[in-house]
């Protein structure tokens, strides 16, 4: 376990006084690289990610694209929250967007834990209820209201998509530039390859 994860959780739930090396075994840590896939569709999702540096991302594909509608930056979790609870074969797929190091926890290891560490579930409490208001966020203040607007714009006009995109969501999410490159951004807010076509 990283230093970092483990300033994380004392950040979070401050009453935490395990030492780092009782809670370390649990944990792997290891770096990958661009584009390398750590969660395949259809796989079973055994493993949740903490990202220690850079950027992981969970998509599914539609049409041959890539529908990318999570991000993870550093000091974030992901996983396929739908079926990580019961190893059902995942219904998305995880990848780095850039080059990253991350920490792994299996199923087992984080079940043993929560058991083992009772505070830890207090702090993956925090943690899924951020990931749920970010969720719930994004519908409304981001992509409802952009979907609406996309049907209404002319798809000649770039600017829309812009403005809208950067002065919305992304705008909330300072450090995400610095990692996604900006058409992944756009696949981000439900854009497809003929609009991206459009603005180019």
């Amino acid at each position: 376990m990283s230093g970092q994860l483990y300033q994380h959780i004392q950040k979070l739930v401050p009453g935490f006084t395990a030492e780092q090396k009782e809670i370390a075994p649990y944990c792997q840590t290891k770096t990958v690289k661009k584009d390398e896939l750590l969660l395949k569709e259809g796989e079973i999702c055994d493993t949740i990610y903490f990202v220690k540096k850079g950027c992981l991302y969970l998509f599914y594909e539609n049409n041959n694209e890539k529908q990318v509608i999570h991000f993870a930056l550093e000091n974030w979790w992901i996983t396929d929250y739908k079926t990580f609870p019961d190893g059902k074969p995942a219904v998305y797929s995880i990848a780095a967007m850039e080059d990253s190091e991350i920490t792994c926890i299996s199923r087992e290891n984080y079940d043993t834990q929560l058991l083992t560490f009772p505070l830890l579930a207090l702090y993956f409490n925090k943690i899924h209820e951020r990931a749920y208001g970010a969720a719930l966020f994004k519908q409304k203040r981001f992509l409802l209201p952009f979907q609406k607007y996309l049907s209404r714009i002319n798809p000649k006009d770039s600017r829309p998509y812009f403005c809208i995109l950067h002065g919305g969501f992304i705008g909330n999410f300072k450090d995400l530039p610095g990692h996604v490159p900006f058409l992944n951004q756009f696949k981000f807010s439900g854009i497809g390859n003929f609009q991206l076509c459009v603005i180019k």
